[in-house]
Order: C-alpha cells, then structure tokens, then sequence
C-alpha cells in the first residue's frame, strides 16, 4: 500500500536510525495500529526543548547529538502549534546541515510518515540538496513537496530545485512553479524565474522580446502566456477565486483549523456532515460513500490539512488524471458534463457534480472532449458551520475509518 515507506524500511541506515531514536511511531502504525492520543506539550517543556535546540546547534558533527536531536524531533510528532512547527523545522534544519547520511534518512522518513509537516522536512530535505544536488531521491521529495511548501521554504525548495540537472517536464509541475511565484513577493519571484528556465530551456528574453528590463511579475506573467499557448488543454496557470459571496475564505479557515486536534465526537458528528455535504455521493470514505470519484479512505497519509481545505474550496487548483472530467456533445446537440464511464456494451455513463448518472449511447455522441473543469462543485463549504467544517476534516482525515484521527500519535 505505501511503497515508499517500503522501500525506505528496506534501507539498513535507516532501520538502524529508527533504532536508535526509539520510534517514529507512526510508522508501525500502519498496519492497524491502535490509536494513543498523545499528551499536549507544556509551554515549559515546549521552551526547555528549544533551549536544549539550541545548545546542540554547534555540536552537529557528534553522533550523540544528532540521535538526541531524532529523539527530540520524535517527542514533538503528534502536537499541532505553530511554535511546535517551527521548532521542529529548526531541528530538522540542523539535522539536514550535518549532512550525516543517517539523519538525512531520518528527515526523508518524516517527509513520508508524518504528512503535516512534510513541508519542514522538504525544507531541511532543501538544505541538504543545496550542498549536494546529486541525490535524484531527494530530488523526488523536493518536487512533490511543491504542494505544500510556502515562503521562504517554498523559495529554498526552488533553490535547490535549480542546482540538479534533472528536470520537471510534466506541465502541472511547471504550472505548480508559476503558481508558487505569484504568490511570492516580487523580491523572491527571482528564483521561480530561474527555475522556470532551466525546467523549459526557455529564457525570460525570449518571452519578452525586448532588451529593457521587466520586473519579475511581468516576467511571470509572460510565463503564464507562454503556457497557455503550450499546453491549451491544461488548466490555467492562475489561482482560482472563490465567488464573492462565499461564505468562508481559504486564508481564514487555513488559519482557524491550523492549531486544531479532533477528538471521536469530532469524527462521528463529521461522518454526517459528510453526507449534508454531498461528498458522499461520488466519493468512498471507508463504508460512507459512492465509489465514483477519487477514494478518500486514506487521503490524510498523502495530504495535509490545508491541502484537503485547498481541495474542497478550489476543485479546479488541480485535477485527479484517473478521473478526468469531460463533456459529451450528442447528435442532437444535447451536452453532458462530467465523470464518465463505460456501463453496457454500447452505452456510456456520465455523472454530474450532484452523483446524477446519465445513460449516453455510443452511436448518439458526436464528440468527447476533455473538461479544464473539475466535477466537484464551488461552495461545497458554504452552507456549514465552523463547527461542521472542523467535524467534516475530522472525519475526512481519518485513515480508513480507523478510530482516531490520522495525526494522533499512534503506537504498537
């Protein structure tokens, strides 16, 4: 099921890590684990932990204190705060700037385990590549890591992104660069430039066409064009809006859910909403579901939290390849928008946003053609409450419909 981990728990070094750090514990979770929520964590022993950070920041070439670093590292999994994330990022950091081989198989560890903060160990993971862009693993990490990381460690994931020869060809992944880039301030829109370049072998002069001097945002700008003209049948290289009526924002939800550890009231009231929602008319969430869409039984061991949020509020950011949206144009001019699939020999079923099958025969249809359109409907949220939202991504973060959610700690 997971043949990333597979591979990684293949790796002696790496066994010989988890070994040593007494867990990552998450790991052995996998295979039906019993759920143990984990204690929250005191602001004296949140300071003690930074403090002692700190003291072993310039001691980074000793064995001992990169296993404690591991161990600190795996005493903060399982907490939710911002001073836990950055505090873990600056371990991570630290590990990563050993340049130790065994540490470096630690971080890649977290990357695949722990989903939240798969954005600090790319970071780290960065760090690394930046000193030494040869490993195309780490390579691998850095790209898929494009979804989740923002600012400075977008940036530094970039950087190192730029030193490999390798290159991303795949147009979502160069649409996913100029995306990070709008987002960015025009002061750090340079390295989205530079990696664009070197990904497309297509230099920002040539977009141009002109000698004078153009600020980075309409260098972008001329990238958006350019891929636009290349790949018309992609989605638009733009962050999509939400309608102005929109009840919620993504910034302020983002920021709201952040911080929030669920409980089983959580998870039972959000298997409900589940369903008010309409999620569970294309989309199989353990025993809850139509097997329509993409399954989200395990979505939360790929995704973060803000990228189901980003998910649910902009199904048209990016669209799943195995369940392509389309639009079928009859002989009679009828039209049909949606999931299709293939039902009794001559017949061809389409299910729109609302789970409605629509029988087609084959000998009525004119043409198919592929949608730039996600079949999940805008404003899914709109309609629930805070408290509805918050039981929902319970709910939807549970791994298989196990008995707690995906971020608690997990033991043997």
């Amino acid at each position: 099921m997971y043949p990333q981990i597979n591979r990684l728990m293949n790796c002696p070094r790496l066994t010989l890590v988890l070994l040593l750090c007494g867990g990552l514990l998450l790991l052995c979770g996998i295979a039906n684990a019993i759920a143990v929520e984990k204690g929250s964590l005191s602001a004296s022993e949140l300071s003690s932990l930074t403090a002692e950070t700190g003291e072993l920041a310039n001691r980074l070439d000793q064995r001992d204190v990169r296993r404690r670093l591991i161990a600190i590292d795996d005493e903060l999994s399982g907490h939710r705060n911002p001073e836990v994330s950055r505090l873990r990022e600056k371990v991570l950091c630290l590990l990563a700037k050993s340049l130790d081989e065994d540490a470096i198989q630690y971080i890649q560890t977290v990357f695949e385990t722990d989903t939240e903060h798969r954005d600090e160990a790319a970071y780290a993971l960065s760090l690394y590549a930046i000193q030494k862009p040869s490993d195309l693993a780490i390579w691998r990490f850095l790209i898929r890591s494009l979804t989740v990381v923002e600012g400075d460690q977008a940036v530094s994931v970039m950087k190192a992104l730029t030193r490999y020869r390798q290159r991303a060809t795949n147009p979502r992944w160069i649409r996913r660069i100029i995306l990070i880039g709008l987002r960015l301030p025009e002061s750090d829109q340079g390295v989205s430039i530079q990696l664009l370049e070197h990904w497309t072998n297509v230099r920002a002069t040539e977009l141009l066409k002109t000698k004078t001097k153009a600020t980075n945002s309409v260098i972008l700008a001329a990238y958006q064009n350019w891929f636009r003209k290349k790949w018309p049948d992609e989605l638009d290289p733009v962050w999509p809006k939400l309608p102005e009526k929109s009840r919620w924002t993504y910034a302020g939800l983002k920021r709201k859910l952040a911080p929030l550890v669920f409980n089983k009231e959580n998870v039972t009231r959000g298997k409900a909403v589940y369903k008010k929602a309409g999620c569970a008319k294309c989309h199989r969430k353990g025993d809850v579901g139509e097997n329509l869409g993409p399954d989200l039984s395990d979505i939360a061991g790929l995704r973060q939290r803000k990228e189901l949020l980003e998910a649910i509020l902009f199904p048209n950011l990016e669209l799943n390849e195995d369940y392509p949206s389309v639009t079928v144009l009859t002989n009679s001019g009828k039209t049909y928008s949606g999931l299709m699939s293939v039902g009794k020999s001559g017949v061809v079923h389409i299910i729109d946003s609302e789970g409605k099958r629509s029988a087609v025969k084959k000998d009525d249809i004119e043409s198919i053609s592929p949608s730039r359109q996600s079949n999940m409907p805008v404003g899914t949220l709109d309609p629930l409450s805070f408290q509805e939202i918050c039981d929902l991504i319970a709910f939807v973060e549970l791994r298989a419909n196990s008995p707690q959610a995906y971020h608690r700690k997990e033991g043997p």
